[in-house]
């Protein structure tokens, strides 16, 4: 094995922003309706309800629903009807392909005003919330929202509320409830229904979010490869590598330390599986050999040192448990920032 030496100074003096350290979160949302005679008296009908809930997690490069866009054939049959059937198989193609992390589906409120809740997990991977409820009865009406982003400051809100309109899915053109098919052909945008019978009234209720716990840390990649430092301990330092060759996939770190008043430089390898987030490695450390010109390999004494199990809790943190196994035995955890990343391998 080869070891490249890497110098690295720390520094003491930046403001670093306090990042929330859990890849993994879980929420519950609660759907208040509020929708009933008394708030939305214009033609209301005797059997105000809503659909089941049904949404995903996912990223920015997707939307389930996306107002001034042609509605997706799920949307449409949820809004006209409440089924979940083909909404379901539209956001399990996203999953498959990458796009969404979970499919989320729900009860619905069987009388409105009421409330149903629903409890569910989301990643920093896939940090936005999409999700619809028909209102019923009515032509093609819901309720929802789109891509909502459950992280602010780089941190998991913690308790928020969202207040829900009327939309339009575009693909009826009744005006009531109770309207009679009317298919609109082709098919309009999905639009915010500001007339009749919402035209007084807006507000139909709200989706209430809470934070219940946090946990996990990001699967290992490239991006998490960079210098990392020790704000308790200026001067004591990690630089870590994320390697790829051919399939095998490695990570290489360089822990910079100090033992009985002297520099110690302990490196480390070992490969890894793609979507590990964890690695332990042996550290050892190395003795002999001369400077510049005089060097040889062969001189180089390599120590076995103990271990270390290195994990990326959030793009700007790494946490290491070590154990050392040379005299003297000793164990322990630290907590690194991130000094420096690999230019355009940024982590978001």
């Amino acid at each position: 094995m080869k070891f490249i030496l890497s110098i690295l100074i720390l520094f003491s003096s930046f403001a670093w922003a306090q990042n929330d350290p859990a890849f993994n979160a879980q929420y519950q949302v609660t759907f208040e309706a509020d929708w009933s005679a008394s708030t939305h008296p214009d033609n209301f009908p005797s059997d105000p309800h809503f659909s089941g809930l049904i949404g995903a997690t996912h990223h920015s490069e997707t939307h389930l629903w996306q107002m001034g866009e042609i509605a997706t054939p799920g949307i449409v049959l949820m809004a006209e009807t409440g089924s979940k059937s083909i909404l379901n198989n539209e956001i399990n193609t996203l999953i498959n392909n990458n796009l969404a992390q979970s499919l989320l589906s729900g009860g619905g409120i069987g009388d409105s005003p009421g409330t149903v809740s629903l409890n569910f997990e989301l990643s920093q991977a896939y940090p936005l919330v999409s999700l619809v409820s028909m209102i019923a009865p009515s032509p093609d009406w819901f309720v929802g929202v789109d891509s909502l982003n459950m992280r602010q400051n780089n941190q998991w809100r913690e308790q928020f509320s969202i207040e829900l309109k009327a939309y339009d899915a575009g693909s009826d053109s009744g005006t009531n409830y109770t309207s009679a098919d009317a298919s609109t052909n082709p098919p309009d945008p999905i639009t915010e229904i500001i007339s009749s019978p919402f035209n007084d009234n807006q507000i139909l209720g709200r989706f209430v979010f809470e934070l219940l716990t946090t946990d996990g840390n990001f699967p290992l990649e490239g991006k998490h490869s960079g210098l990392y430092f020790n704000p308790e301990n200026s001067g004591d330092g990690i630089n870590l590598t994320i390697s790829k060759q051919g399939d095998r996939h490695f990570a290489t770190a360089t822990w910079y330390t100090y033992r009985n008043g002297a520099q110690m430089w302990l490196v480390g390898s070992a490969d890894f599986e793609v979507g590990d987030d964890s690695i332990t490695m042996d550290i050892i450390r190395t003795d002999g050999a001369s400077f510049g010109d005089d060097f040889n390999a062969d001189d180089v004494e390599r120590i076995v040192w103990g271990n270390a199990t290195i994990s990326i809790p959030s793009c700007d943190h790494l946490n290491m448990s070590f154990t050392s196994t040379e005299n003297p035995v000793e164990s322990g955890s630290l907590a690194y920032q991130r000094l420096a990343n690999i230019e355009g391998l940024g982590c978001v």
